[in-house]
């Protein structure tokens, strides 16, 4: 009070300095905001044909895969080809629907065949009769949910709803064979008498037998084997615990596994994604090519629990939202340091990658894979490696430990799985989950 009465025009002028910084300090975060608000306009073109693309690549998925359904089952196998091929001019909704629907045709009289090939063998009949007799007993086909007459049918709803009916008929399949593997009496509404059934006796032991609508030369375990693994391939399957295919997992690793050592002298080390001709001369590769992704905002822990984009479909063009609102492309990394560090490094946060590892022939080779802090790892859809950020202290402290070669010889590894490669293309993902600190994965291949 004695400084304002001595000097008042001083305090008037304190006075004045605070609101005219007050005034200028909302100036600048209105205008910050402004700014943000018109970058993100312009980025949101970018983010709604991201959507798009996304929407396009589930659709194309579905109808490769009802492909593959009857591939399954009329050969026993749906590994023609496994991928999506997307063109220059990709097709519209509505010619993907008109696909789907042709596919489930055939799959229907795929289904048919199957039931009158058993019931002629049960009833001991003409194939022919026993065709006629599935006919009598067809149900009519069912509008398609949600369809009002006079309505423009929805493409990528009736799609999904001819999936999930092509799948069903896969699982029908599926179980079917695995009565007849289990010697189980079938039993038929078709058969005209209990004695006829009965006639029927026991299924047949695996193997291509008459009737049993099994191809020539696979065996009932086999034609199993590849239903079970066609259902559990998805995407959207990731995460189930019978999706990994290899080694035995609660829900951690929790031993830390190294690859051997070597003499230095023995050792060669290359980097890349070819394994024979055309790749490096090496004893151990450390794939160090990838596409990456990120970061998306997620609680560490939480990662799991919640699916970001690219892991229901990878579509390199697409772009996203990710955290605090900035826009994520996918963006190709050839890394010359090892291990990999995905670029715009943050804190709770999920990074993706995809690379494609080429093989000159069909082989096994052991993947070594480590991470900081959470990773999982994907070979051609199926789940093969799943770390958790539980019980990796001396994970850690080796890793922080400048005194130790583990770095120099691409041996940051805490566990190690035996996987099958196919011949030519092979899809590798991972979803890498980082807490606090800094993050890496690490992807190294021995033979």
């Amino acid at each position: 009070m004695i400084l304002i009465r001595r000097y008042p025009f001083l305090s008037l002028s304190l006075v004045a300095h605070a609101a005219l910084l007050g005034v200028l300090y909302l100036g600048v975060y209105r205008v910050e905001v402004e700014q943000q608000r018109i970058q993100r306009s312009r980025e949101q073109p970018w983010v709604e044909a991201g959507k798009r693309l996304m929407e396009r690549a589930r659709l194309e998925k579905r109808v490769h895969d009802m492909a593959r359904i009857k591939s399954q089952l009329e050969s026993g196998t749906a590994d023609k080809g496994d991928d999506v091929q997307f063109s220059a001019q990709p097709r519209t909704p509505e010619e993907l629907l008109e696909e789907a629907r042709e596919l489930s045709r055939k799959i229907d009289e795929l289904e048919r065949d199957a039931r009158a090939q058993q019931l002629a063998k049960l009833l001991h009949i003409p194939k022919q009769k026993a065709l006629e007799k599935v006919a009598q007993t067809r149900k009519p086909e069912e509008p398609a949910a949600g369809a009002e007459p006079g309505k423009p049918v929805d493409a990528a709803a009736r799609i999904e709803q001819l999936e999930a009916k092509a799948r069903d008929a896969l699982a029908r399949r599926g179980r079917q064979l695995e009565q007849q593997q289990d010697g189980t009496r079938v039993a038929v509404s078709e058969s005209r008498s209990g004695s006829a059934a009965r006639q029927g006796g026991r299924g047949r032991p695996p193997g291509s037998a008459p009737g049993s609508g099994i191809p020539g030369g696979l065996s009932i375990s086999s034609v199993l084997g590849a239903i079970d693994a066609f259902m559990h391939s998805d995407r959207a399957g990731r995460g189930i615990e019978g999706n990994i295919v290899a080694g035995h997992h609660d829900d951690v690793d929790r031993t830390i596994v190294r690859i051997p050592e070597v003499p230095a002298g023995a050792k060669v080390r290359g980097t890349g994604r070819i394994i024979g001709p055309g790749g490096p001369y090496a004893d151990r590769v450390y794939v160090n090519r990838w596409y990456l992704i990120g970061p998306f905002e997620r609680k560490h822990g939480d990662a799991w629990l919640v699916p970001d984009p690219p892991e229901q479909a990878v579509v390199l063009d697409a772009a996203y939202r990710g955290k605090d609102g900035r826009l994520l492309k996918w963006e190709y990394v050839d890394s010359a340091n090892y291990p990999l560090v995905p670029p715009q490094p943050a804190e709770e946060a999920v990074y993706y990658g995809y690379t494609e590892l080429m093989v000159d022939k069909e082989q096994d080779l052991t993947i070594w894979v480590g991470a900081n802090d959470d990773a999982q790892l994907w070979l051609n859809d199926r789940l093969v490696w799943r770390g958790r950020h539980v019980a990796k202290a001396l994970f850690y402290r080796d890793v922080d430990d400048t005194g130790t070669p583990h770095g120099r010889d691409y041996n940051f590894s805490e566990g190690k799985r035996v996987v099958h490669l196919k011949q030519g293309r092979n899809k590798l993902f991972f979803k890498l989950s980082n807490g606090l600190g800094s993050l890496f994965f690490s992807l190294v291949l021995t033979k």
